[in-house]
């Protein structure tokens, strides 16, 4: 029997966060090719949000939703940083998915960060991941088979802290299932960052990791990352920012493919960079996005922040591009350097 996960129960103080009615109405991706904020109801009420992750379950999902897994991030405060599920039936209108709890899970300690969600079609189920940043990093799962009930959290392995932040789970098929995280050692301040890779059988028991090697832009290392298995291509896709020896202040996103999910090609020009819209005037962070092979189209959600009056304000935007379009530009030799974070936000910045 599945039931809620343990912690899960509303914040009283907290407002009611909207959610999508039944319907039978196919959902298609809509979103424009330029960025589009969305407008997300948080639990914690402050409409900020960072980390995005998508999903789009596969038929016989009963249900005709994409699933956006992010976490609140009211003016960087790791407290609200709550794995919060998000359903939509275009890509850019999202609301609470229905009758799940909000947030679906709380600390043990520490704080939480990092979703990852993923359908698992052979049980036909989402499988929702994330992190706990206490005196390790203790990754956790849950599961559901309608998006509403979710299984009590499942602890599955504790690394060093600091040493597994963003885990990206794929599903590539039956008995193939891989997790790429970053390694970022001591932390912001360490001079490099470095992705490893764990493999699973079943999504649940996961090996010990292993070096992957991404390249990155000089000087700088991935960060958060999102991958994707995309089976007409026959390829691994992977989105993330890169960050400056001293800072997680991360200005620019970049692409990176692979055949094997071990050996990369990061493409030289970034897909996004800060100031790109004045929202992400400083920062643009953890992004994920989605490939509609029969449109050959690329649908991306970016997260990222800007600093004013020494606050930060986190959001998310999507956009949506050919694929022939992204790769190309992102294949082009960059004319101007990365931007740099300004020193203020340097300073002074903390990551999700």
């Amino acid at each position: 029997m599945l039931v809620l996960a343990t912690g899960c129960t509303k914040d009283k103080a907290a407002p009611t966060v909207p959610e999508l009615r039944e319907t039978n109405e196919v959902a298609a991706l809509q979103v424009p090719s330029l960025p589009v904020l969305l407008d997300l109801r948080t639990y914690d009420g402050s409409g900020q949000s960072v980390h995005p992750d998508y999903a789009a379950p596969a038929a016989p999902w009963r249900r005709r939703y994409f699933y956006l897994a992010l976490t609140p991030y009211p003016s960087g405060t790791s407290t609200h940083e709550n794995p919060s599920l998000y359903a939509s039936l275009d890509g850019v209108k999202w609301k609470a998915a229905p009758n799940a709890p909000m947030p679906l899970a709380r600390p043990q300690e520490g704080h939480l960060s990092d979703p990852d969600v993923v359908h698992a079609p052979v049980r036909n189920e989402l499988l929702l991941y994330y992190r706990q940043a206490g005196r390790s990093d203790r990754i956790f799962l849950t599961r559901s088979v309608d998006g509403s009930r979710w299984t009590p959290r499942q602890p599955l392995f504790d690394a060093p802290r600091n040493s597994a932040l963003s885990p990206s789970v794929v599903r590539v098929r039956a008995g193939d299932w891989r997790m790429w995280s970053i390694n970022a050692g001591t932390g912001c301040n360490d001079s490099t960052t470095s992705v490893e890779l764990r493999r699973s059988a079943n999504g649940v028991d996961w090996s010990a990791p292993e070096s992957v090697t991404m390249p990155s832009p000089a000087g700088q290392f991935a960060w958060h990352i999102d991958v994707a298995w995309i089976p007409s291509r026959a390829e691994f896709w992977a989105l993330f920012p890169v960050k400056a020896p001293g800072t997680c202040a991360t200005t620019a996103v970049f692409l990176a493919t692979s055949p094997d999910g071990v050996t990369w090609r990061t493409l030289p020009s970034a897909v996004m960079t800060a100031g790109a819209i004045p929202e992400f005037a400083d920062v643009v962070y953890r992004s994920t996005f989605a490939y509609d092979a029969p449109r050959d189209m690329v649908t991306l959600w970016f997260s990222g922040a800007r600093r004013r009056d020494g606050v930060y304000t986190w959001r998310t935007a999507a956009q949506t591009r050919t694929r022939a379009e992204l790769f190309a530009s992102a294949a082009r030799t960059p004319v101007t350097k990365l931007p740099t974070a300004r020193r203020s936000v340097r300073a002074t910045f903390t990551p999700p």
